[in-house]
């Protein structure tokens, strides 16, 4: 049975404007709903945690949201965005769709494909998908902390699941969510976002999706439906409602607050939607060339699964012994890297040497263990697997 989540305390409505993006040190006036009917509070402090929510809608104007949060915003505390999507199939952002995907199904059914800002694997995501963003300064963030939070969540409904690998969440051992990462380090602000799966369409997967089978033999299983479980087939009682306001308890616990007197921004409603910063990312990630990427014409293609690291697929352009141009397509849930690399790799000597001298460059760029990992293993199987 999944635990009933009470809904007698009230929950506090405000709109995004009401902040402006930025506190200051004025009192704003905020309109709160009850059972009882509607009242004002003031607002919370700069730093204070924070709780956004969206229905059902346009998935690249969540990311939107998401960027103009990473990127634009002035982000003082831990923040969490709680949203579902319309049906579309998300890749991370250094993925080949054409590997990924099964792209005529998709054409045919008018399911969208958008790639990505942060990096990990293909995902299927349709309103049985329920969404969570964590977003807070990068000296405050924290990926354990975060999961702790989601895993709290489920316990509350009266799921009990266990992290598994790198960013995912098992029950009975079977997949019911995943995540993915990005940090800003120039603003100082970093990223978690993951889907867990209620009550998702689950031929569609198959039918969308065809992941590598180094992946799927790795993890012993036979196709992505193999492997992964609706909490609602499982748990009968469990809806997106619950599981919301689970969410808010759980947050608001984790950061010493009152959930019943902690504001729900709503998103859907907002003017900031409309914002040319937000409207521009919009754009920018419903442009054609970022969704599908260049594919030039390689010379070199190389493409390995390195354990606890990911996939990669690297096609090299070279010309008259330098490398013109170096394209990664990688599940790696640090994109940055990923980013590094391909810029370094440009204009150097193609083989072990050049490419070592380069890549190693990069090592004061990266010195947090996930990243520095990334690094490393990918530059020991490069330049293992390239001719001198």
């Amino acid at each position: 049975m999944v635990t009933a989540v009470s809904g007698s305390m009230p929950c506090v409505y405000r709109s995004l404007t009401q902040y402006g993006w930025k506190l200051s040190g004025g009192v704003t006036q905020v309109c709160t709903y009850s059972a009882t009917g509607r009242h004002f509070s003031s607002a919370t402090a700069p730093g204070s945690p924070r709780i956004l929510c969206s229905g059902v809608g346009d998935i690249l104007m969540r990311f939107a949201v998401e960027e103009y949060l990473m990127q634009t915003a002035t982000v003082t505390g831990p923040l969490m965005y709680l949203w579902r999507p319309a049906p579309v199939v998300t890749i991370g952002r250094h993925q080949n769709p054409w590997k990924e995907c099964v792209l005529a199904n998709m054409d045919r059914e008018g399911v969208s494909l958008i790639r990505r800002k942060s990096g990990g694997g293909a995902v299927f995501m349709d309103p049985g998908n329920s969404v969570f963003t964590f977003i807070s300064p990068s000296d405050q963030f924290s990926i354990d902390k975060n999961f702790d939070i989601v895993v709290g969540a489920l316990k509350r409904c009266g799921i009990n699941a266990d992290r598994s690998g790198r960013n995912d969440l098992t029950v009975d051992g079977k997949k019911i969510s995943g995540s993915a990462f990005k940090h800003s380090p120039d603003r100082g602000v970093s990223l978690h976002h993951g889907t867990i799966l209620v009550d998702t369409d689950m031929q569609a997967l198959q039918k969308y999706l065809t992941p590598d089978k180094r992946k799927l033999q790795a993890k012993g299983i036979s196709s992505v439906g193999a492997r992964v479980l609706n909490l609602k087939d499982q748990f009968p009682d469990f809806t997106d409602d619950s599981l919301r306001q689970a969410f808010i308890d759980e947050f608001c616990a984790a950061h010493g607050v009152s959930a019943s007197k902690t504001p729900i921004e709503m998103v859907d409603d907002s003017p900031i939607l409309s914002k040319p910063e937000v409207l521009g990312f919009h754009a920018e990630m419903a442009d054609k060339e970022w969704r599908f990427g260049r594919t030039p014409e390689f010379t070199h293609q190389l493409d390995t699964r390195i354990d606890g690291v990911g996939l990669f697929d690297v096609r090299m352009d070279v010309v008259s012994g330098k490398i013109v141009e170096t394209v990664v397509f990688s599940d790696a849930l640090y994109p940055a890297v990923i980013d590094e690399i391909m810029l370094t790799l440009k204009n150097v000597e193609y083989g072990r040497g050049g490419i070592d001298a380069a890549l190693k460059t990069l090592a004061p760029k990266f010195t947090e263990d996930g990243p520095a990992m990334l690094l490393k293993s990918f530059n020991d199987w490069l330049c293992a697997n390239v001719d001198d």
